[in-house]
């Protein structure tokens, strides 16, 4: 066996000595790798065997294995000699058709007759295909070509793209405003004043042959505050010929093409499905005419001009009326030259096309033009508002009740023993004049209607308190107004307006008695003269003490003369010194009834019109008519039936009730159309009633005739010349007739206050005796009620009546006086001014909730009165506040009185029906122009109708603006509506407007739809979903709003709540927020909860950048700092089609030609945009904004032929010289080749005489998981096996491959002092096992000797 082990020992030496000497050998093989022999033992063993004692049985040779460390690179003057920096190996093919790849790191490669490169054995190398730039096209091993060189470039290439960069001068003036271009630009190469800079390129034509291209910079613009950026013009000249560029379409920084949308708002994505680009024309749309961006439009409505002259500020008042009373003075009864306006249906109006046009009323008064705008715009609003009527809720809220407090002396006070209750669902001459329903209801109430209506019945209890409705005395001691009682009369409703004049008289008695009862000798009697003036078709009424009759005895027996030159008016009367009740500057009015129609026009100048005294004489008055609009001719009337009042009465007056002041601040009217004569003044007060007046007894008869010794005679008796013997009466006036010694007494006036059995003395002198002897007294038999209150016995002046329908009215039954002899006058004593009324309510619109005050000189202290403070609350059984915030007794508030003070009770809502229960509008304005002398109607929102996707961000139908503006046809009898449904049909001559008014103009919406106001709070502290509490003791139920500029502070009603539940209470309230000034409303606003964020959003009902809101409430609910909400306007631009020179419209056909006749098909919605051909943009800092693009020029004729594509994208703007950055150019002439580039990505290129350098591919670089499973087939190649693995490819650099270096080979990895190392080692391994050989064979000898 140690034979054969050795022998193992030395065929393994011999194996390692064979693999070095390999190496040694090929140490200068180009891509050789060094070989090492491995080897193992042999050990045999049986199971049987102890292994402790076993011996090896030798060596066996286990592999030859390459070692692919790098080796040593060398340099080489050959560019196809190439070595690998790191790992990977080239990948050749062993011929054109094997379908074998092998691989090597051998690179020295050459190449063959058909200019394949391939290595010293003939294969050739494989490259990956390359695009022009180079880029690898596939990465695969299947689409790897073996890599073939050109002898040439091919055929010449004409010039096709030119990629230039330049500088232009940024302070070089703009060429176009020199003075010679003054009547128009013309380029001129050969003049270097037409331009600003050049620069020439040599370009090739298809034949390879070269040319010069020069291109001119022409400034155009400078940057501008208007426009930031430089533009300047490009011209292209080949051979003397100018060739214009082509269109050139804008694009973004990506190169995608930029479109626009109607408005001009960019994109590169068209978002409607159906919109197709290709077969399509365009109309032609430039950048550079998107110049000017402007807000998104309102439709408009601009009337004609206005008839009323405002003036040429506007500041010209004029008057508004509402009062029916009034109606006939207006312009709208058939009056043309009137210029008194009717405010009821006083204009339709359709806002955005709603469900219906509404019928607005403006309130009375007189209004300048922005004034009235103003209040057509509030009125217009808020009929298209969501404001609800006040709802009084039976037995919950019909009872208010008055407590007055008196100061005692411990500082206690002391409340009424019965508080003063008023009944709220009691009937008012309000609620009679709108036929609001009261009774076994709860009805609702405009807020004005409900003020007037609840002044109205507090003034109606504070009078039933202190007398109550039978006439009797109960409590005005209490209230401290015994003294202050004063008779009111009133009429009953006219049937119609009464149309003449009338003066009605009537008796006015009183008594001198300031306590006590009062008795017919302490009455007096005035008659007063009550003129109800229709002057100018406005009736009014005045109460006048004296009235004088005028007489014909005037020049030419006329009672009134006017003279024209010297501006006189002389009104006559009967004698001399019938003049002395007047005085110079006296007031009078002169009333009559003219009935010669020759002197009706005329009369109308002075009837019932007030005039003021100028001078007095002995039989005429003279009244200066300068500035009173006489007319220049003399006139004089002969009328004598007409009369001249004066002095105005200071302790009775009369007007129609609800005409105005029907609460504090009141701005609107509910004209009762009753007449209220009533006394005034401190000279009108006094303790007793109108029952006490009126139930004084009148002499019926006497008891018979008187024996008398007087002689014969009739005897009128006055009743100043009457003495009561006995009794109490007076006023009585008689007729004494005394024949045959009897004296009998006829009744003249009954008197008052008489009784049977009273006594009465006539002095004797008075009936042609002496006196006391012929004294004559006589007894009252019998007595009756007189019936005659304060006010009684009217009676018309003039005797006339009105048709009503069909049947002739008397004047004082038209005047609701008197019907037949009875008169329809119903009288009270009342101790309350209802124009001054001693406690008032009113509206508070910042906090949403009702006012009362106390007036201190009414029931304050240090009056009658002497109340020190007050209370209101609602029903004695009421255990909480209702619905009108009016608090229970128990929590009711006690408020000094002591001038100003205010008692407010809780805020509340408004919960009865909708006022207008239409579509809801927003934010409509008016404006009047003074300029114009017009009115602008316009609605609350912007934008045209624009169907989903038809314009950028449109993502739903967006409908369009709308106004429409006119009026009812109204009837010239009362101002009604005469076809309700007609809306358009008549016209507002104030307002300009109508179906006449042909010359409006209206203005259709254009652009985006305007956006509201939206404040957002943060997020509450706490979570809302949850349910919490707001209570007032810490403020938290409050809150603060401004919308619109309408401040307002809500407060919601303490109590639990969730998010939801008080965004719907917080809407509520703020919607009902008013301005108090003005009256405009908040309207529209939204609140909502959002669970998700914890967060209330408030949004504004109007839009537009006018539209604000702001709120303001409790940290813990996010609200204590929320930002001011605004809302906007979109802004678009105002689409320039392009034209020609000769201003005709310009199109693009689908072909992208410029046309002017519309191409067939054309896009709709969204267009391609274009900039101006070959213009380059700079903004202010000289970056190039356009072309982003390629400008193309072409010019096919004959001579010349060109196409090309010029890139400016590296020009620039600075200050500094015109200079050129960069020029390439891709033409060429035909080349061949003279030389290769291989760069370390392995990237052949192939350069050209021409100067062309060309990619012909790229080196494939393959690799190995195992590189030592590779097979070596010589030439230092391998080949894959499946140990080795799949080859994997690659490109050189990329991860896991080397570079590739050209010009380089890569040296065998051999070290050749290792390897004789290694020699010498192997040769002495030889030898020791020979020697081993020996030795065995030497001892096996010795052993048969032995034996032998």
């Amino acid at each position: 066996m140690s034979f054969y082990t050795a022998l193992t020992g030395l065929n393994g030496s011999q194996a390692d000595i064979s693999a070095t000497s390999n190496n040694i050998a090929n140490v200068g093989t180009t891509g050789f790798k060094r070989s090492v022999a491995e080897f193992g033992d042999i050990f045999a063993t049986s199971p049987l065997q102890n292994s402790s004692s076993s011996i090896g049985s030798g060596t066996i040779l286990k592999g030859i294995k390459q070692q692919f460390t790098q080796g040593n690179i060398s340099s080489s003057l050959n560019a196809l000699d190439m070595a690998i920096s790191g790992q990977g190996f080239f990948a050749l093919k062993p011929s054109l058709t094997s379908a074998q790849t092998v691989y090597t790191r051998n690179g020295s490669l050459n190449v063959d007759n058909d200019r394949y490169v391939v290595d010293s054995a003939g294969q050739y190398l494989l490259t990956y295909p390359v695009n022009d730039d180079g880029s690898v096209t596939a990465k695969d091993l299947q689409s790897a070509v073996p890599l073939q060189l050109p002898v040439t470039s091919g055929d010449p290439r004409a010039t096709s793209n030119i990629s230039l960069g330049v500088n232009v001068p940024a302070a070089a003036e703009v060429v176009t405003d020199n003075p010679q271009f003054a009547d128009g630009y013309n380029f001129n190469p050969s003049d270097p004043s037409t331009f600003t800079n050049s620069t020439s390129i040599t370009i090739f034509d298809d034949l390879g042959n070269p040319t010069i291209a020069t291109i001119y910079f022409v400034k155009t613009q400078a940057a501008s505050a208007d426009d930031p950026t430089n533009k300047y013009d490009t011209r292209l000249v080949i051979n003397d010929t100018v060739i214009d560029p082509d269109l050139v379409s804008a694009v973004d920084d990506t190169g995608r093409q930029l479109f626009i949308d109607r408005f001009g708002k960019q994109t590169t994505d068209v978002p409607d499905d159906n919109y197709f680009l290709e077969g399509k024309g365009s109309a032609l749309y430039k950048q550079d005419d998107l110049q000017e961006l402007v807000p998104s439009q309102p439709a408009k409505l601009q009337s004609e001009q206005s008839e009323f002259d405002f003036g040429e500020e506007g500041d010209r008042l004029v008057e508004v009326v509402t009062d029916p009373m009034q109606f006939k003075a207006t312009r709208e009864s058939g009056a043309g030259d009137s210029r008194v306006y009717w405010g009821r249906n006083f204009l339709t109006v359709n806002v955005d096309n709603g469900d219906q046009p509404v019928n607005i009323d403006i309130r009375p008064g007189r209004y300048n033009a922005t004034q009235l705008a103003n209040e057509v715009e509030r009125a217009i609003n808020e009929a298209y508002g969501d404001d609800n009527k006040i709802q009084i809720v039976q037995n919950v809220d019909d009872t208010l009740n008055i407590n007055l407090f008196k100061l005692n002396q411990d500082g206690s006070s002391a409340g009424l023993s019965t508080p003063i209750t008023v009944d709220l669902l009691g009937s008012s001459y309000v609620s009679q004049v709108d036929n609001i329903t009261l009774s076994g209801a709860s009805p609702d109430f405009t807020r004005e209607q409900f003020l007037a209506h609840s002044q109205s019945k507090i003034n109606q209890a504070l009078n039933e308190y202190a007398v109550d409705s039978t006439d009797t005395v109960t409590n005005a001691a209490t209230l401290g107004v015994s003294s202050d009682l004063f008779a009111r009369s009133r009429g009953a409703t006219m049937p119609a307006i009464f149309e003449k004049t009338q003066i009605v008289t009537f008796d006015h008695t009183t008594s001198s008695l300031s306590t006590g009862s009062v008795t017919g000798a302490s009455l007096g009697t005035d008659e007063k003269s009550l003129v109800y003036s229709t002057y100018a078709n406005r009736p009014s009424l005045s109460v006048y003490d004296n009235k004088q009759m005028v007489d014909t005895t005037g020049t030419g027996s006329n009672s009134v003369i006017y003279n024209a030159t010297e501006n006189t008016l002389r009104v006559y009367f009967t004698n001399a010194g019938s003049t002395s009740n007047f005085q110079q500057n006296e007031k009078i009015r002169i009333a009559g009834n003219f009935t010669n129609a020759a002197e009706l026009g005329n009369s109308t100048m002075i009837n019932v019109r007030e005039f003021t005294i100028n001078n007095v004489t002995s039989n005429f008055i003279e009244i200066n008519t300068t500035g009173l609009d006489f007319p220049d001719d003399n006139f004089s009337l002969a009328e004598t039936d007409l009369y001249v009042m004066s002095d105005e009465s200071e302790d009775v007056e009369a007007f129609f009730e609800g005409a105005d002041n029907v609460y504090e601040g009141a701005e609107v009217n509910f004209n009762s159309q009753r007449i209220v004569i009533r006394e005034m003044g401190s000279e009108g007060k006094h303790h007793y009633t109108n029952t006490n007046i009126s139930s004084l007894n009148e002499i019926s008869t006497f008891t018979g005739s008187v024996a008398t010794g007087l002689g014969a005679g009739t005897f009128n008796i006055a009743s100043s010349q009457i003495t009561n013997t006995t009794g109490t009466g007076g006023e009585a006036s008689l007729s004494i007739t005394i024949a045959g010694g009897q004296a009998t007494a006829t009744i003249v006036g009954g008197g008052r206050g008489y009784s049977a059995g009273d006594q009465l003395t006539i002095a004797g002198n008075l009936l042609g005796g002496a006196t006391p002897a012929d004294d004559l007294t006589l007894t009252v038999g019998t007595v009756a009620s007189a019936n005659k209150g304060i006010f009684s016995n009217y009676q018309g002046q003039f005797t006339l009546s009105q048709t009503i329908g069909t049947t002739a009215t008397d004047s004082l039954e038209v005047l609701g006086i008197r019907t037949g002899l009875t008169d329809t006058v119903t009288t009270t004593t009342d101790w309350v001014d209802e124009k001054n009324p001693p406690i008032k309510v009113k509206y508070d619109a910042v906090n949403q909730r009702l006012q009362f005050t106390v007036e201190r000189n009414i029931l304050g202290t240090g009056t009658n009165s002497n109340f020190n403070s007050f209370s209101i609350y609602g029903a004695e059984t009421a255990d909480d506040t209702n619905n009108l915030g009016v608090p229970a007794k128990n929590d009711s508030e006690e408020v000094l009185i002591r001038g100003g003070e205010v008692l407010s009770t809780e805020a509340f809502v408004a919960d009865g029906e909708e006022i207008q229960l239409n579509d809801k509008r927003y934010g409509v304005n008016v404006n009047y122009n003074s300029d114009t002398r017009s009115f602008t109607f316009a609605s609350g929102t912007t934008g045209e109708a624009i169907s989903a996707n038809g314009a950028l961000g449109v993502g739903e139908t967006q409908t369009a603006s709308n106004i429409q503006i006119g009026r009812y046809t109204l009837s010239t009898d009362d101002g009604s509506v005469s076809d309700t449904n007609d809306h358009f049909s008549g016209d507002n001559h104030l307002m300009a407007v109508g179906t006449s008014k042909a010359d409006a103009v209206f203005t259709a919406g254009r652009g985006l739809a305007s956006t509201p106001a939206v404040a957002v709070g943060r997020a509450a502290n706490d979570d809302l979903t949850d349910v919490f509490r707001l209570s007032s003791a810490d403020g938290d139920n409050r809150f603060n709003v401004s919308v619109n500029g309408i401040n307002g502070v809500v407060e919601v009603p303490s109590g639990f709540y969730v998010g939801s539940t008080l965004a719907e209470a917080l809407e509520t309230r703020i919607n009902q927020v008013m301005d108090s000034d003005t009256g405009e409303t908040v309207g529209g606003v939204t609140v909502r909860y959002a669970s998700e964020s914890n967060s209330f959003t408030f949004t504004t009902g109007t839009t537009g950048d006018n539209s604000t809101i702001k709120v303001k409430g409790a940290s813990r609910l996010g609200l204590d700092d929320v930002p001011l909400g605004v809302g906007s306007v979109p802004e678009i631009y105002n689409l320039v089609q392009a034209t020609n020179a000769e201003g005709v419209a310009l199109y693009v056909d689908p072909n992208g030609d410029v046309v002017t006749t519309p191409p067939d098909n054309l896009v709709q919605g969204y267009y391609p945009l274009y900039i101006d051909e070959g213009e380059l943009t700079f903004d202010k800092t000289g970056k190039l904004l356009s072309p982003k693009n390629l400008v193309h020029y072409e010019n096919q004729s004959q001579g010349t032929s060109v196409s090309l594509d010029i890139n400016f994208g590296a020009s620039t703007q600075f200050a500094q010289p015109f200079s050129v950055l960069s020029v390439e150019q891709d033409g060429f002439t035909s080349g061949r080749l003279d030389g290769l580039e291989i760069d370390a990505s392995g990237t052949v290129r192939a350069n050209y005489t021409n100067g062309q350098n060309n990619p012909l591919g790229k080196i494939v670089l393959a690799n190995f998981n195992n590189q030592n499973g590779l097979k070596q087939i010589g030439n230092a190649t391998y080949v894959a096996t499946a140990v080795s693995g799949d080859a994997q490819v690659g490109e050189a650099g990329a991860e896991g491959f080397g570079t590739v270096l050209s010009g380089s080979l890569e040296r065998s990895n051999v070290d050749i002092t290792e390897e004789l190392v290694n020699l010498i080692t192997a040769q002495r391994n030889f030898q020791a096992s020979a020697k081993a050989i020996e030795t065995t064979t030497t001892l096996t000898q010795t052993i048969i000797n032995i034996r032998q």
